[in-house]
């Protein structure tokens, strides 16, 4: 491949990824990252503030996230990119290359430790159900698991797959030995164009969610309720909500009234609990203009004087790791009384 057309391919593949990376850390929720991580472990190395607890668990999450997004957008399309093979369609087979006598099945990965027995078993599998629908073809069938870097190669004995790394990877897809060292050549000073617009939306995510860390798991002095945090994190798992009230959706409401949802958890032991006010729900308005709703700790909505007739609005509501959402909608016009007036009710002037 020509240097300019790689240099392309890398640029485009740069910014492919640094979006993925944006959009995941743009959309990530508090509770979705806090329910992947050990508070234990927080509470163990002194972290005693909320924000700093916050930058570990964003620091955590982006770094364990980012290997896979790098995986998925850059080094498996530049592998398909350069080999002149072309994107498998198939479980647990990314590329495929093929002549008149071979056809070889490659499952691209980031690096060498992706395995577990189970996972390797899979793999095998997949490979093992494609050569028995490759054997009318009479191809001399080759299997191979390919790692964009690391260290690590077997040559397939006993049947299995061959295992290929790093500069052999990449050399074996290009017939070029120095590939895996063009490559970061190429990128030079790409990613800090990116940088900045990635850091802004990290600082971002940080301070919406030291707010809402404060708001939803500490004192009223600002510390850390580390039972709270540990019960959202490891108590029962709730199987599943179900809003109660309002059943309609979206819900109409009229003027300034003011409605109490009322929520049902199922646990896993078969129990239902109504939870309707309880503190460990969160309310988040998801959808429409938050300036017009108002939502209460305990779960009581309505719109207020600023709404305009027709506005809707979405809750989401979490707990325990599960989440259900309603929708809310200002009536267009005024709820009138269908009530006569009596006659002490009318007056004569």
């Amino acid at each position: 491949m020509e240097t300019t057309i790689l240099e392309e391919a890398i640029n485009e593949l740069l910014d492919s990824f640094y979006q993925r990376r944006i959009d995941k850390i743009s959309k990530l929720k508090l509770r979705e990252a806090l329910t992947r991580k050990n508070p234990y472990l927080y509470k163990a190395i002194g972290v005693e503030n909320p924000e700093q607890i916050v930058r570990e668990i964003l620091n955590a999450y982006t770094s364990s996230s980012d290997e896979g997004i790098f995986g998925d957008e850059f080094f498996e399309n530049l592998a398909i990119k350069v080999s002149g093979g072309r994107k498998a369609e198939l479980e647990g087979v990314d590329l495929i290359e093929e002549d008149d006598t071979i056809f070889k099945a490659i499952a691209v990965k980031s690096g060498t430790n992706v395995f577990n027995a189970d996972s390797r078993k899979r793999q095998a599998q997949n490979f093992k159900s494609l050569r028995g629908r490759m054997n009318k073809q009479k191809k001399y069938f080759d299997p191979v698991v390919g790692y964009c870097y690391g260290k690590k190669f077997s040559n397939g004995e006993r049947g299995e797959f061959r295992e290929i790394s790093g500069q052999v990877f990449w050399e074996e897809l290009t017939g070029n030995p120095n590939f895996y060292i063009e490559i970061i050549q190429i990128m030079n000073s790409k990613p800090k164009q990116h940088l900045q617009a990635y850091n802004k939306e990290f600082e971002d995510a940080v301070k919406r969610f030291t707010v809402e860390f404060e708001d939803q798991f500490c004192h009223k002095d600002g510390s850390i309720n580390w039972e709270k945090l540990v019960e959202m994190n490891s108590s029962k798992p709730c199987k599943k909500l179900k809003v109660i009230e309002p059943k309609a959706s979206p819900k109409i409401l009229h003027g300034t009234d003011k409605l109490q949802i009322k929520l049902l958890a199922a646990f896993h032991e078969g129990n239902d609990i109504d939870i309707t006010g309880s503190g460990n729900i969160t309310y988040v308005i998801s959808e429409g203009n938050l300036d017009v709703f108002e939502v209460t700790a305990d779960g009581k909505v309505g719109f207020n004087e600023n709404a305009q007739p027709g506005e809707i609005v979405k809750v989401e509501m979490t707990y325990y790791g599960k989440t259900i959402s309603k929708r809310f909608k200002l009536a267009n016009s005024k709820r009138q009384s269908t009530k006569q007036p009596s006659i002490e009710q009318i007056s004569l002037f």
